[in-house]
């Protein structure tokens, strides 16, 4: 498996489908479920064949009354659930059920508040370029030519993209202004697209021309459609502050309000700025590192960053690193979806429009590779080779955002504070400038939840509070505002994930005195999976005092 990005792999938690591939017809009668931790395997087995609505002609059905049918259905599967009674099971076990109960709350929360089919135009993208929550089958558009079995498929989704469309005007009844404008810088690269994939078939394809052509039309009348309502449409797209908070604790498993988010976010960024502040006049006399201007440069700087933390962590003992977890040569910078759009310049052509990432990795990657490598790629490597029943599955509807998106971020500030940067003064204000941006993020999304701030409003925000290399139309920013208002929880999720790892290792190393051996807690954290951290914390600790507050018991 090929090691992939922060933001691959972010991209990966929502731009995979909201409703999940392997639809499989609900049982017309609920059945009684059978005791014990066997029946809770073959219910989530179930729920997981279920998750994705149908398919009718090549078209996913997202019409108003095959909406209503599936989440009758999953309220069905949800009181089957309810009757499976765990209190007498080991607590990893009743630790699965609360995650099966929290991917089933997922699914009740897109049918009962976000309703992306009726609310986002974003959602039908038609290609999976990488633009956030989307619509069941969107097309992973190939480099030309292709077999023909594949070319033969592939003409099919690309004639099904008019009726696609044409089904989105009629189910979009509750269409937000935020999310059509959105929706229409979506669109253009999709034209610009599928305009690409048919000049390429004319000469290496030709049956593949017209199929493309047709959706290139069909995406472009979309876009022309959403422009002429987008004024009319009301600004927020939020789920609003009580949906929110029911989000946070029934989804993300998260014993924290809104407002708590907001004070700790807020405390924070402080933090991180002074911090950074502190730093740049330490190293007042020293030059900032210029970015590297070649793709080879890019390459073997990156090659020495990987090595180099990679040999770092193992050799101070600091967690397990399995072999398996290397640098990757074939990996390269990340692409945002804007800068997939051909008729933009490529990344190192001359002159050099870096975004804030690429200001930050381009001078000195360590902190981001950190976020990468033994963050994301080593999560999406040991989740491959995890054969638990529920645990080893592929997490639903961001249930596990904040685990992952924590793990990763905090091995940013990790790598500063275990010394791997002491003799690279620079880099430690890079970090910081990484850590006051991961910062600046938690406002902007909780103010555009709350439906409190538009998306400009938000994106402004996050422009201004980052401390060096954001300007206005930062491909970063604009992606990030994005993703924060189309999936809750992503924006909070680096920051607070962190606070919550955090909070447990001091909270391991209290329980376990002068015992405590940290990679050991590195270790058993990552052994429990990719989980919400309040779990693994009732694992870890023993302690249920945050999972009962959330489900209202003493």
């Amino acid at each position: 498996m090929k090691t992939k990005t922060r933001l691959q792999f972010a991209a990966a938690l929502v731009v995979a489908p909201l409703l999940s591939l392997g639809a499989a017809p609900l049982p017309v009668h609920a059945q009684a479920a059978p005791s014990g931790y066997d029946a809770l395997v073959a219910l989530y087995d179930e729920f997981r064949a279920f998750v994705a609505p149908p398919v009718v002609k090549g078209v996913t059905d997202y019409s108003p009354a095959a909406m209503a049918r599936h989440y009758a259905g999953l309220k069905r599967l949800q009181a089957r659930l309810a009757a499976i009674d765990d209190s007498a099971w080991p607590i990893a076990q009743r630790v699965d059920y609360r995650v099966v109960r929290a991917e089933m709350h997922g699914l009740e929360f897109q049918h009962r508040v976000v309703e992306p089919w009726k609310r986002d135009p974003a959602f039908y993208s038609t290609t999976n370029l990488g633009f956030g929550p989307k619509m069941e089958g969107a097309i992973a558009l190939p480099k030309l030519p292709i077999a023909p079995a594949k070319a033969k498929t592939l003409a099919a989704q690309l004639n099904a993209v008019p009726e696609v469309l044409r089904q989105a005007r009629a189910n979009l009844t509750d269409a937000r202004g935020d999310l059509a404008r959105l929706a229409i810088q979506q669109k253009q690269v999709e034209v610009n697209v599928y305009g690409e994939l048919a000049a390429q078939a004319d000469t290496l394809q030709p049956a593949l021309a017209a199929p493309a052509r047709r959706a290139q039309a069909a995406a472009a009348d979309f876009r022309t459609w959403l422009e002429g309502i987008e004024a009319t449409l009301p600004a927020h797209g939020g789920v609003g502050r009580e949906n929110y908070a029911w989000y946070l604790r029934n989804v993300l498993l998260l014993a924290y309000t809104p407002e708590e988010i907001e004070t700790i976010g807020e405390r924070e960024y402080e933090r991180q700025v002074a911090f950074l502040k502190i730093e740049e006049h330490r190293n007042r006399a020293i030059p900032m590192i210029d970015p590297v201007q070649t793709r080879a440069q890019f390459d073997a700087k990156r090659k020495a960053e990987d090595e180099d933390l990679l040999r770092f962590l193992r050799d101070g003992d600091w967690m397990t690193i399995p072999d398996y977890v290397q640098h990757d040569p074939e990996e390269g910078p990340y692409v945002f979806p804007f800068e997939k759009d051909p008729s933009k310049p490529g990344l190192f052509d001359p002159p050099q429009h870096l975004h804030f990432f690429f200001q930050a990795e381009f001078r000195d990657g360590r902190p981001l590779r950190a976020h990468n490598l033994p963050g994301h790629a080593f999560d999406g490597l040991q989740a491959a080779r995890d054969t638990r029943p529920i645990r080893g599955g592929k997490r639903l509807f961001f249930v596990n955002g904040l685990r992952n998106e924590g793990w990763s971020f905090y091995l940013e500030e990790f790598i500063l504070q275990a010394g791997l940067l002491e003799d690279r003064p620079k880099t430690r204000e890079i970090d910081y400038i990484l850590g006051a941006k991961r910062a600046a993020r938690i406002l902007p999304e909780l103010k555009m939840q709350a439906n409190e701030w538009t998306w400009k409003q938000a994106n402004a925000s996050l422009v201004a509070r980052t401390p060096k290399w954001m300007q206005p139309g930062d491909a970063v920013a604009q992606f990030d505002i994005e993703l924060y208002l189309r999936q809750p929880g992503y924006g909070i999720g680096y920051y607070m994930g962190k606070v919550e790892l955090e909070k447990l290792l001091a909270e391991v190393a209290m329980q376990e005195g002068d015992t405590f051996d940290i990679k050991r807690f590195h270790d058993r954290f990552r052994a429990a999976g990719s989980i919400p951290i309040s779990l693994i914390r009732w694992e870890m600790t023993g302690r249920d005092d945050e999972i009962r507050r959330m489900d209202g018991r003493p």
